[in-house]
């Protein structure tokens, strides 16, 4: 029984609203996101929570993997000299070798299948404390701020 007429209209009706529904949803979450990603120049360091608490988990289990909450590549937070660090995980001098935790290696393996030390990799710069005196965190916050990126310690090629 072919559609009637009635039948066409609702279907169109109904297929109208839900593409006007679905172009709603996309600018709310247009607007909610600020629209674009945001510059190096407006973002903030990243709280990654308190210093005793990822110490012990690093310790427990290993270097701690956080995404990047701006879309950029993501970070390895470790201890290196009793320290935290935050480790980028790309490979110095690469685009797109990815550095992963290797557990039962205990160490970071590039996309060669290559060992690599805490000090093979480029760092974020890592604070602990407050950002300012208006901040009301504890003294013991870890923030890491991706705009500030250092050199590994060891470059590519020997030396370090």
């Amino acid at each position: 029984m072919p559609a009637s007429r009635d039948d066409r209209r609702v279907l169109v009706f109904a297929g109208a609203i839900v593409f006007l529904v679905g172009i709603a949803v996309a600018g709310l979450l247009f607007l909610a996101t600020g629209g674009t990603e945001g510059t190096p120049t407006d973002r903030r360091p990243v709280f990654l929570g308190l210093q005793p608490e990822l110490r012990d988990k690093i310790e427990e289990g290993g270097p701690l993997y956080f995404a990047s909450p701006f879309g950029d590549n993501g970070f390895w937070l470790d201890l290196e000299d009793g320290q935290l660090v935050a480790l980028d995980i790309v490979r110095p001098g690469t685009e797109h070798c990815i550095a992963k935790w290797r557990d039962p290696r205990q160490a970071y393996v590039d996309c060669d299948d290559q060992d690599l030390t805490s000090r093979d990799l480029d760092r974020f710069e890592v604070i602990i404390g407050k950002l300012d005196a208006r901040d009301d965190a504890p003294t013991d916050a870890v923030y890491v701020d991706l705009r500030r990126r250092e050199p590994a310690p060891v470059q590519p090629g020997g030396g370090g």
